[in-house]
C-alpha cells in the first residue's frame, strides 16, 4: 500500500462508508455515505404524486421510502395520488440543526428501468481512476494520509493556510468561506483563492457558493486573485468576477450533500461512527465495550453493533458516561 499515490483509497466502515483521493500521494479529495437510508442520485423510482406547489411546474411526490422529493417540472395531466416514475437528481440533505431539505426529482420515461442509483463505490470507480480498497485488520492508511485533519476541518468549518484562515459557514441559501488573516489584502486573497478552490475538491462542495475576500479597490488586484482561483479550480462551475466589497460567488451543479454538511448535521451521529470504526479496529480479545456520552450512546444501537459483534467475533455492550465529551469515547 505504502507504493498506492495515485487514485481512491476505500473503506467499507460500520454505518458509514469512506473514500480519500489522493495525487503524488497527497490528499486531494475525501467523500462520505452514510447508511441513513436516504435514496441516491440518479436512482429512478415511482413515486406518489401528493401535493401541487406551483400549478403546472413543480410539486410534492412522495417515495417508496416515505420520503418527499420536490419534483420538477410536472408532467401534464398529473393528478394528486397518481404515480410517477422519477429520477433523483440531487439527493435529500439535512442541514446543520437537523432541518431536512426534500430530494430534488424530475419526470423519468415509464419504461425507464427502475434503479438504486450509484453507491459511493460505483461513482469513485466511475472516475476512472484506480480503487485500492483498505480494511480494519490492515494499518490505518486513511489516517496515514490526513483523514482525520481533513475530517476536523469539515467538522469545524475552520481551514488553516499559511498567513490565514478560511471560516466555511452553511446556510439555506448558499456555502460562504470568509477569509481573515494579518497579510495585506491583495497577498492574503491570493492565498485564500487557491485554498479556497482545493476545499471546494477536498469537501465535495458544490451548488450556490459565496466568498468575501478582502476589499480590493483595484480592478487589477481582483483580477490577480480570480486568476488564482481559476488556476486552481479542477472541477466545472461558473463564478462572478469579485465585486468592489471583495465577494464572488461561485455555481457549480449540486447532486448530494458536501462533506461539510454531512458532518456539520449532527455531532452525535459523527461521534457514534467514529467510535465504531475505533473499535473495528480494536486489537484487544474477549468482550468489546464502549464508553461514550449518553447523547452518543443513544445512537450506537442495532444493527450497527451487531455489525460490529459481527467483523470482531466479540460480543459488545454500550456504557454511556456522562463524563465523557460528545466528541470523545473509548472502545475497548
Amino acid at each position: 500500500m505504502a507504493d498506492f499515490a495515485h487514485g481512491w483509497l476505500y473503506e467499507a466502515g460500520i454505518g458509514e462508508n469512506r473514500a480519500l483521493r489522493l495525487e503524488n500521494g497527497e490528499l486531494i479529495q475525501i467523500r462520505v455515505e452514510r447508511a441513513d437510508g436516504s435514496i441516491r442520485s440518479g436512482a429512478v423510482v415511482d413515486a406518489k404524486f401528493s401535493q401541487q406547489w406551483i400549478a403546472g411546474k413543480s410539486g410534492i411526490v412522495t417515495l417508496a421510502n416515505g420520503q418527499e422529493a420536490l419534483l420538477q417540472p410536472l408532467p401534464k395531466g398529473l393528478t394528486e395520488g397518481a404515480t410517477v416514475r422519477v429520477e433523483i437528481v440531487r439527493a435529500a440533505m439535512t442541514e446543520r440543526g437537523g432541518q431536512a431539505k426534500r430530494a430534488k426529482a424530475r419526470p423519468a420515461e415509464a419504461d425507464r428501468p427502475s434503479s438504486d442509483g450509484p453507491d459511493l463505490l460505483a461513482e469513485i470507480t466511475a472516475t476512472g481512476l484506480p480503487v485500492k480498497q483498505v480494511y480494519a485488520h490492515a494499518e490505518d492508511i486513511l489516517s496515514d494520509h490526513g483523514w482525520h485533519e481533513a475530517v476536523e476541518q469539515a467538522e469545524s468549518g475552520w481551514i488553516d493556510f499559511e498567513g490565514g484562515s478560511l471560516l466555511v459557514s452553511l446556510t439555506p441559501a448558499m456555502t460562504l468561506f470568509d477569509v481573515d488573516g494579518p497579510l495585506a489584502p491583495l497577498e492574503l486573497a491570493k492565498r485564500a483563492a487557491k485554498e479556497i478552490a482545493l476545499a471546494l475538491v477536498r469537501f465535495d462542495i458544490s451548488g450556490n457558493i459565496g466568498v468575501d475576500f478582502p476589499t480590493l479597490e483595484a480592478k487589477a488586484d481582483r483580477v490577480a486573485v480570480m486568476s488564482v482561483f481559476d488556476a486552481h479550480m479542477t472541477v466545472k462551475c461558473e463564478r462572478t468576477v469579485i465585486n468592489g466589497f471583495g465577494f464572488m460567488q461561485i455555481v457549480s451543479r449540486k447532486v448530494r450533500p458536501s462533506v461539510l454538511e454531512i458532518l456539520q448535521a449532527n455531532r452525535a451521529v459523527n461521534a457514534a461512527l467514529k467510535l465504531l470504526r475505533q473499535a473495528e479496529r480494536d486489537r484487544g480479545t474477549g468482550a468489546l465495550r464502549l464508553a461514550a456520552h449518553p447523547a452518543v450512546a443513544n445512537k450506537l444501537r442495532d444493527p450497527l453493533l451487531d455489525e460490529l459483534a459481527r467483523r470482531t467475533g466479540r460480543s459488545v455492550s454500550v456504557e454511556p458516561r456522562g463524563d465523557i465529551s460528545i466528541d470523545g469515547g473509548s472502545a475497548g
